[in-house]
């Protein structure tokens, strides 16, 4: 079966399954809705947080490494999780939980498939990474809020290498056929994510400016200058002009949009060379 015939049928199934309410997503860890929970009432305080987020050894970890990071530390003094917590906030909080269930999905039992995901999330990392430093580069007073749009941006990707390793189980050892090549699968990975990402978006309850990054991530909004759209837009392309991609690059195409970018974002020279400055290095095994 060629790519466009598989990627062609598979999103008409995926399509039939979302809009009948069939498609199986990935649920957040109980532990991160519980959190979650917490954080909606408004008499709830850093104790119950802890407490909740105790349960998982490596939330707990995660929230003490941001807190003691130079952006939130305070004198160098070790936090108690409770400490740690009042220091991250409401906000970072949420986006701490939702950044550890979306790496979840990146990970695989097969070696090949997880080698795959991994050059994905890194990707995933580095926009969100660059769409976080352009706004702030450009004086935007939301910033943060883009790193979470950019690491969200090809979500569906990894819910869709869990159907198609499912389906290559089915061809070879039930219908003894052969399977597509690895890049032939991140072509149909990369031809029917989008619509698979935004419902998981919508079942996680994300905000609306991260649900149309997802939907669509290589268009400009040339009413809003400094949106997340854009940003994420822009440097979708840097990272793939950087390498930091996993599938095929249409060199002229990509450096297309990042021409238009500059332009619509207002981005310098220097502002640029900042952003790609060992980009690769930057986000390499940084979530191992």
């Amino acid at each position: 079966m060629s790519v466009e015939k598989l990627a062609s049928e598979l999103e008409v199934v995926l399509t039939k399954r979302i809009q009948s309410d069939q498609l199986v997503l990935p649920t957040m860890p109980a532990v991160a809705l519980q959190v979650q929970a917490i954080l909606k009432d408004p008499d709830a305080g850093m104790k119950e947080v802890a407490t909740a987020l105790e349960k998982d050894p490596v939330l707990s970890a995660r929230a003490l490494r941001m807190a003691t990071s130079a952006a939130f530390a305070a004198g160098g003094k070790k936090a108690t999780l409770q400490e740690a917590l009042a220091r991250l906030g409401t906000k970072t909080i949420k986006g701490l939980l939702v950044e550890a269930a979306a790496q979840k999905l990146f990970v695989s039992k097969n070696p090949q498939i997880n080698e795959q995901l991994k050059v994905l999330w890194e990707h995933s990392v580095a926009v969100g990474v660059m769409a976080r430093d352009v706004l702030a580069l450009t004086g935007a007073p939301e910033s943060e809020g883009a790193y979470l749009a950019g690491l969200l941006h090809d979500v569906g990707k990894p819910v869709v290498a869990t159907m198609l390793l499912e389906l290559e189980r089915q061809l070879t050892e039930v219908y003894q056929r052969n399977w597509i090549d690895s890049g032939e699968w991140l072509e149909v990975i990369a031809k029917v994510h989008r619509p698979v990402g935004v419902a998981l978006a919508e079942r996680w309850q994300l905000p609306p400016s991260i649900v149309a990054c997802i939907k669509e991530s290589q268009e400009y909004d040339k009413a809003e200058r400094n949106s997340f759209a854009n940003a994420v837009c822009f440097s979708n392309a840097l990272a793939k002009k950087s390498g930091v991609y996993a599938g095929h690059v249409d060199a002229e195409d990509n450096d297309a949009i990042i021409m238009i970018g500059r332009s619509v974002i207002g981005i310098s020279d220097d502002i640029l060379r900042t952003l790609t400055k060992g980009l690769r290095e930057r986000v390499s095994g940084l979530y191992d």
